[in-house]
C-alpha cells in the first residue's frame, strides 16, 4: 500500500480560545466552513499555528473534538501531538486514538536542539508504537542531522509514512523526495515557498496562510497540477503580499486577520498582546491594496 495518503492543501489550523483557554465553537465551526468551502481538503490541529508550545492539552482536545465535530466525513485531519513533555504527548495521542483522526504528527521531542538525532528518531518509534494512526514526521532547523539519512531513519519506522518539511532547502526536500522510490510522503511547510514545494516533488501543502486565503492556495496547487506554472506563481505572488503583510507580527496579529471574515478570532496566551486597532487597520489597508481581501471568499 503506498504511502502517499494526503495529497492537496490543508490549513495550520489555528486555535481559537477564549480567556479561560475554552474553545470558541462557534469560530471553530465558521473557520472549518470557510476552509472547506474554498477547497481545503482537511486541517492540521495543534501544531505551531495552534499555539502547541503554549497552551494546556484541554484546550487542544477541545481544539481537535471540535474540529472532528464539524468537518463532514471525508474530511481529513491531522492532529498534532507535540509537546514540551513526553507525558503530554502520550496523553495527546490516547485522545487522538479515541477521537480517531487520518494521522498524527508531531515536532521533535521538546520542540528544541535539546536531543541528538538518534534520540529524535527514537521519539518517533515511541509516538508510532502509540499511535492507531498513521505518523507524519517533522524537519525544521532543530534536526542538526543530514535530513536525508532522517527521511530513510524515519520512513523504516513501522507505521510513519512521511514528513512535513519546514525548511526552505529545495535541494534537499528533492533528495528526501527520492527515499523509497518517492513512496513517501512529504508536504511542503513554508507558505511563501508553496510553487517551490511543488516542483520538487511535495504531495501538499500545510500552512498558516491557508487558514485566510485557502481558495489562493487551492487554485496554486491546481494550476500547478495542470501544468500551468505561471498562473501557479501568479497564486504565489498573491499568497505572499499575505505573509508581506503580517510577517514579523505575533501570532496574535495573524489571527486577527479573520475578523475580515467574520470569524471572532477569540484570545491569544500572555504575554502575546492582542494588536491595537491603528495596527489591524494598516495591515487591512495593505491587504487591500494588495488584492488579497478579494481573495478570502466569504
Amino acid at each position: 500500500m503506498s504511502n502517499i495518503l494526503f495529497e492537496g492543501i490543508y490549513a495550520a489550523t489555528f486555535s481559537i480560545y477564549d480567556e479561560n483557554m475554552n474553545v470558541k465553537r462557534d469560530s471553530v465551526e465558521k473557520l472549518v466552513n470557510y476552509n472547506l468551502k474554498n477547497g481545503l481538503k482537511g486541517f492540521y490541529v495543534g501544531g505551531n499555528t495552534g499555539e502547541c508550545t503554549v497552551l494546556p492539552n484541554k484546550t487542544r482536545k477541545q481544539m481537535l473534538e471540535a474540529v472532528k465535530e464539524f468537518a463532514p466525513a471525508g474530511t481529513q485531519i491531522m492532529a498534532h501531538v507535540g509537546a514540551g513533555h513526553l507525558e503530554d504527548v502520550e496523553d495527546l495521542i490516547r485522545h487522538a486514538n479515541e477521537v480517531g483522526v487520518d494521522a498524527i504528527a508531531s515536532l521533535p521531542p521538546s520542540l528544541t536542539s535539546y536531543y541528538n538525532s538518534e534520540e529524535i528518531v527514537d521519539y518517533y518509534r515511541h509516538i508510532a508504537s502509540l499511535s492507531k494512526s498513521p505518523v507524519l514526521s517533522y524537519v525544521t532547523p532543530v534536526l542538526t542531522c543530514d535530513v536525508v539519512w532522517f527521511a530513510k531513519q524515519i520512513l523504516a519506522i513501522e507505521n510513519v509514512i512521511g514528513l512535513k518539511v519546514s525548511i526552505p532547502n529545495y535541494y534537499a526536500f528533492e533528495r528526501m523526495k527520492m527515499v523509497n522510490n518517492g513512496d513517501i510522503n512529504i508536504l511542503n511547510g513554508p507558505d511563501e515557498c508553496l510553487v517551490s514545494g511543488l516542483a520538487m516533488g511535495a504531495d501538499g501543502a500545510v500552512g498558516t496562510t491557508y487558514n485566510l486565503m485557502p481558495a489562493t492556495a487551492v487554485k496554486i496547487f491546481e494550476d500547478f497540477k495542470k501544468g500551468d506554472v505561471q498562473a501557479a506563481l501568479k497564486g504565489q505572488n498573491k499568497l505572499n503580499r499575505l505573509v508581506d503583510a503580517v510577517l514579523g507580527n505575533n501570532l496574535a496579529t495573524w489571527k486577527a486577520v479573520m475578523d475580515v471574515i467574520g470569524i471572532d478570532p477569540g484570545y491569544t496566551v500572555a504575554p502575546a498582546q492582542m494588536p491595537s486597532k491603528e495596527k489591524m487597520a494598516g495591515i487591512i489597508k495593505q491587504l487591500e491594496a494588495a488584492g488579497c481581501l478579494e481573495e478570502m471568499h466569504l
